[in-house]
């Protein structure tokens, strides 16, 4: 009788261990959902300061672009739909800095579209319609220059 009774609370015990880690992954994998899902269709506007934005939506080509001031920020919008779009803006760029920019998107092997269809200029890769483009827009009024990269994946 002894021996029965040690295997029913050994059995309860396994029990109560498996679903309290069962419970604890089902709440770790809803938040991690939840946290995923809650940014849909939002622009996420950061520094490098911030460690985690920085590190978890920066793009490398966006990151490692020539700062053409010291003062400048990050966005990443995430398409819901439609393509993800990553830039850094600078404040206070002159016409002439953004050519620094535009000799950094030709050093990656992307070439600027002879027929944009807006004011932007638009970057692409010779004959590899799958990569990624570049945008580059310069606006005089504000003396703002943005550098974007729209992720197809």
């Amino acid at each position: 009788m002894r021996k029965t009774s040690k295997s029913v609370s050994l059995i309860l015990s396994v029990v109560k261990w498996v679903s309290l880690f069962a419970v604890s992954l089902a709440l770790v994998l809803f938040f991690l959902l939840w946290l995923m899902l809650s940014r849909l269709g939002e622009t996420t506007v950061y520094t490098e300061r911030n460690l985690w934005d920085y590190n978890t939506l920066t793009e490398k080509a966006i990151a490692q672009a020539p700062r053409i001031t010291t003062r400048y920020h990050f966005e990443f919008h995430n398409g819901d739909g439609y393509p993800s779009i990553n830039s850094i803006i600078f404040e206070n760029a002159s016409k002439e800095s953004i050519e620094a920019l535009r000799q950094y998107i030709q050093s990656l092997g992307y070439e600027r579209d002879p027929h944009p269809i807006t004011s932007t200029e638009e970057w692409r890769k010779h004959g590899d319609p799958a990569a990624e483009t570049f945008s580059l827009y310069y606006d005089a009024q504000t003396r703002q220059a943005t550098l974007s990269m729209t992720l197809l994946r």
